[in-house]
């Protein structure tokens, strides 16, 4: 055992045969440790699993023989959410890219950079990456490889940072390796960002969004839905191909601190939801039916969910506690745009790897 703390980090690389060379599913980064992400992550929870066989026939009382069945690693992390090079990887995992031979960036891709504004959006035809993941857990560090992000949850509190938690499926763990010594933390010169310099507006028909300051919490969760059991075949008992995405999913939910039953206009309330046959909010790309933004002065964040379906409202009331109102949503396919969301991460600065396109550049 040892108390050194400094041994404890999380790195997450592409996976790629060289810096802008071919997508190699499972197969370990070529970048170098200095050229690694490592992220300033509060916990991780990546764990190797095996489904164990077991044989009982009926000679003996008890199993006697047994083996390992498909084995995959699985698991999460979760960080306050910075404008640094892991946000990054994080919002490439979810909405991938699309590029010709070379590494040249295609037409309409999902993924767009002009200069430090960096804008990723739903494409039909995108190719979603994987990862290596390397754990440093105090004593070995632990390698995870062909790490498929099948989840990013987004989370925002009054009085709090604002927090992302990502969880990824893989291949089986490869074998332990010596820490690394001295990891360099991209975003170790960054904070978080906070919801106290955080908006949240709404936008019933894509004009005039109203930004609401009633807002006590926020969250989006979404979910790729990873296709893994075609991702294995007779022959290996881990993956040999990259899970799939399946039907994309992207689910919400708002607290207000008051209970908002009849606010008008684009802000949401709990008479509006009363509506025969329930209530869709159906914005545009500029503006969007549900908006998230936030700033630190100099970097910013902007999410947008571009149309959504209202769940059935939540008000209740107990004791001397002030009454709430809590409001789930759906996002729904814009069928004229073909996008259900978009996040723009804008630096002003440069940033080692999202300024110069580095891990975007495989083919």
């Amino acid at each position: 055992m040892t108390s050194n703390f400094t041994n404890r980090y999380v790195s997450l690389t592409p996976e790629h045969t060289t810096v802008s060379g071919i997508r190699s599913y499972g197969t370990a980064s070529v970048m170098t440790a200095t050229g690694k992400i490592y992220g300033e992550v509060d916990d991780e929870s990546i764990s190797y699993n095996f489904d164990m066989m077991a044989r009982n026939d009926m000679s003996r009382y008890g199993v006697a023989k047994s083996v390992n069945g498909k084995e995959y690693s699985e698991g999460g992390i979760n960080l306050v959410m910075q404008p640094d090079d892991t946000l990054g990887l994080l919002l490439y995992g979810l909405y991938g890219d699309e590029y010709d031979a070379g590494g040249v960036d295609a037409a309409a891709t999902g993924y767009t950079i002009s200069g430090f504004v960096h804008t990723w959006k739903e494409v039909n035809t995108l190719l979603l990456p994987s990862f290596t993941i390397e754990v440093g857990r105090e004593e070995k560090q632990h390698t995870y490889t062909g790490m498929c992000m099948s989840s990013l949850s987004i989370s925002a509190s009054h009085g709090e940072y604002a927090t992302i938690s990502a969880d990824f499926t893989g291949k089986s763990e490869s074998a332990l390796t010596t820490l690394i010594a001295s990891p360099t933390f991209g975003g170790a010169a960054l904070d978080g960002f906070h919801f106290a310099n955080g908006t949240v507006s709404f936008s019933e028909a894509g004009a005039s969004s109203t930004t609401v300051t009633s807002i006590k919490s926020i969250s989006l969760e979404f979910s790729t839905n990873l296709d893994t059991d075609a991702a294995c075949s007779i022959g290996s008992r881990t993956y040999l191909r990259q899970p799939q995405p399946q039907v994309r999913e992207i689910t919400g939910s708002v607290e207000f601190s008051i209970a908002n039953t009849v606010a008008g206009g684009n802000t949401p309330d709990y008479n509006m939801m009363l509506t025969t046959g329930g209530k869709i909010f159906d914005g545009a790309i500029a503006e969007p039916a549900v908006q998230l933004n936030f700033t630190n002065a100099t970097q910013s964040l902007n999410i947008g969910i571009q149309k959504v379906r209202w769940e059935a409202p939540s008000l209740n009331v107990s004791g001397r506690d002030t009454s709430t109102l809590s409001m789930n949503f759906v996002a729904l396919l814009d069928v004229t745009t073909n996008t259900m969301s978009q996040i723009i991460l804008t630096h002003t600065t440069a940033s080692t790897a999202l300024a110069t396109d580095i891990k975007y550049s495989e083919v």
